[in-house]
């Protein structure tokens, strides 16, 4: 298994709200995660930064886990510790009230792979050396909205709301996060910000993925290029996990 991340403030914005991790056990199990801060000027940064802190530290103290189960309620009772701490934090700070994060993450582990989610950043499995296909459901107003039909998919991509999300770590006192457990064979996984799928079509990060000859940090960096070269509006984060050869 190989793996890298590379983060980008991008062209335009001013500071990077987007935060990363790929953090080991001491079972060698991995937890990679992509955080993208949300609050403006106003704590993004800080409730990002955070989340991956935490996670570093609680994770790297792990032992093996031995069951789906087991892993469920460590990361269930890790999400609501972090998001206490985001949301207490930005209660304290006047100016940071309202501070969070997206959360995305993948635990790879020896019963199957853990796809953690919150917010809009995303997690992306790469199957057969041909399909790319979405693994989380983004927590977004325009996607509530595509789900029930109020918006076409093309109206999606120019909504003026597109980045409102329904759920966010920190944010507010309590927090749901999406867990579910894939057992299938994959050969990669790439988890990211909005400042990647929200300007690359999926075609094209699918076709810098399936170079085979490109090892896990030239894709991630080619892929940043590809955000970049769209215009670079928006922070930019990429963790790529190469998991061929792999159960």
């Amino acid at each position: 298994m190989k793996y890298y991340g590379i983060t980008d403030k991008g062209l335009v914005r001013k500071n990077n709200q987007d935060s990363y991790v790929i953090a080991t056990n001491e079972a060698n199990d991995i937890f990679a995660i992509v955080a993208d801060g949300i609050g403006g000027n106003f704590g993004g940064d800080i409730a990002s930064r955070m989340t991956v802190r935490f996670f570093s530290k609680v994770f790297s103290e792990t032992e093996q886990f031995t069951s789906e189960e087991e892993a469920r309620k460590w990361i269930t009772s890790a999400i609501n510790a972090c998001n206490l701490q985001i949301f207490e934090y930005g209660q304290t700070h006047e100016n940071l009230k309202g501070m969070g994060t997206t959360f995305c993450g993948v635990m790879i582990t020896s019963f199957g792979k853990m796809i953690v989610n919150i917010g809009d950043s995303r997690a992306y499995a790469l199957y057969d050396h041909s399909r790319l296909t979405q693994l989380t459901t983004d927590h977004s107003l325009v996607n509530d909205m595509l789900i029930h039909g109020e918006l076409t998919p093309e109206e999606a991509k120019t909504y003026p709301k597109k980045n409102i999300l329904t759920n966010a770590l920190g944010v507010w006192e309590s927090v749901h996060a999406d867990i579910d457990l894939h057992k299938e064979h994959m050969d990669g996984i790439l988890l990211c910000s909005d400042g990647l799928h929200g300007y690359v079509e999926e075609e094209k990060m699918k076709s810098i993925l399936l170079d085979t000859d490109m090892d896990p940090s030239l894709s991630a960096r080619k892929l940043m290029k590809s955000a970049l070269d769209a215009g670079g509006y928006d922070n930019v984060t990429v963790i790529f996990i190469d998991l061929d050869g792999e159960a």
